[in-house]
Parts: C-alpha cells; structure tokens; sequence
C-alpha cells in the first residue's frame, strides 16, 4: 500500500497551488489535497484533514495550511508520521493584524475579488514571477474562483488560531521548514528562528520565490521534499 501524502492549502487557495507537487508525487504516494473554504476556524479544519486520515501520513502544509498541519498534529500525533511546513509563522496575532484584514475584508465587499489581486496576491509574490503566465495566471485564476464568504471565514481562522509555539518545540517526528528567499510575509528570518525554538527542524530555502512557493519553485520543493521523505525513512 502507498503511503500517503496530505497537502493542505493556504487562504484562498485549493489543489491549484499544489497541481506540481500532485504530479510529482502521484506515481509513488497516495496524495490527497485540502481547501478550507468556508471554515472559520483552524480546529474545524483540522478536523476534517483527520477524518480523512486512517493510517499514519506524511502532512505538508503551506501558510494558513501549515497551521492546519500543526493543529493535526496536536489533536491526532498518532496519524502524522513526517510534518512539512512552507511559508509559515507561529506566532501570536501580531498588533494591528486584526484592523489590516478587516481592511481588507471591506475593500473586497466594495471591489469584488478582484481587488486582491494587485493589493493581496501580487505582494506575495517575487516580482519577475508575476509575468510568469505558467506560474501567475494559475493563482490568479484560483482566487478569482473564491468568495467572500469564504474570505471571511478564513480570515476568521487566522485571527482566532491557536497558540501552537508549545506544539511546534515538541516535533520529535522528521520536520521539515520550507521558504522562498524572497518571501517577505513569511521570511526566511521568521523560519531561522524557528530553528531555535525546534533544532530537530531541517531548513530549506527556495531561490527566487516569495510566498506562493509552491507553484513559484514548484521543481524545488518536489526535489527537497522528496530527498527529505527518503533520507528520513532510513
């Protein structure tokens, strides 16, 4: 039986952002995606990843869905065999992220969706890759394909998320940290520190990427991703 592979998405994003890693890894794993549209919070997301988990699975989470991961691992450390976080934080709500989403969340109500697109996606990501139609037009195309409703609820998640510091210093299991040197949401800083909370942690950095790393250094995350897996099942 293959082992199976968990990819859970970030805010606003669905299998899309993970359409590489699917067919890098389909042929030896048994791989499964992850959106959260419409969850307002990560508990609740975490809660459907495992009801859909029976055996002991390799989780990889990116952003918003890294959180999910390590809400997985709290709730149900018996079902997670190797953990990979992508473009993460663990830190608390910071001062004055609440006001900046509900800016954000007004913007859209009078813009549309389409608002995100130049003031929420096109920041995250390094700048030559938005010319990038192969890498750009899929991303743009996903959010466009979400709602407000589901925005919102997202944003909810985010806002009222658990505290996982506690949960994240006590990975014994293989730990892999994941970001694009040009992520400046999550930046490459953030995860050398958490390098001190958690030494177990392997780092790997993606080159000319920013927060969307899996669809901006798709090839180098299928490559670290799965030289990790394997040197770790030694």
């Amino acid at each position: 039986m293959k082992t199976k592979i968990v990819f859970l998405s970030g805010l606003l994003c669905d299998h899309t952002v993970w359409q590489k890693q699917i067919e890098y890894f389909s042929p030896q794993y048994c791989v499964e995606t992850f959106e959260f549209s419409h969850l307002s919070s990560i508990q609740d997301m975490a809660k459907k990843v495992i009801s859909n988990l029976h055996d002991r699975s390799i989780i990889v989470g990116h952003s918003m869905g890294a959180r999910v991961a390590l809400e997985v691992f709290r709730l149900a450390p018996q079902l997670v065999s190797k953990i990979a976080l992508i473009d993460f934080g663990i830190h608390a709500v910071k001062t004055g992220e609440t006001e900046k989403r509900f800016e954000l969340i007004d913007a859209v109500r009078r813009h549309g969706m389409q608002y995100l697109i130049p003031h929420w996606l096109e920041p995250m990501v390094y700048l030559p890759n938005i010319a990038q139609i192969d890498i750009f037009s899929p991303m743009q195309k996903m959010v466009l394909g979400q709602t407000i409703e589901s925005f919102e609820a997202q944003i909810n998640a985010l806002l009222t998320r658990p505290e996982v510091v506690d949960v994240f210093k006590c990975i014994r299991i293989p730990l892999y940290l994941g970001v694009g040197r040009q992520d400046h949401w999550s930046t490459l800083a953030q995860h050398e520190a958490m390098l001190e909370i958690n030494p177990n942690a392997d780092l790997h950095i993606y080159e000319n990427s920013g927060h969307m790393s899996p669809l901006e250094a798709a090839d180098q995350i299928n490559t670290s991703l799965d030289k990790w897996i394997l040197s770790n099942d030694q």
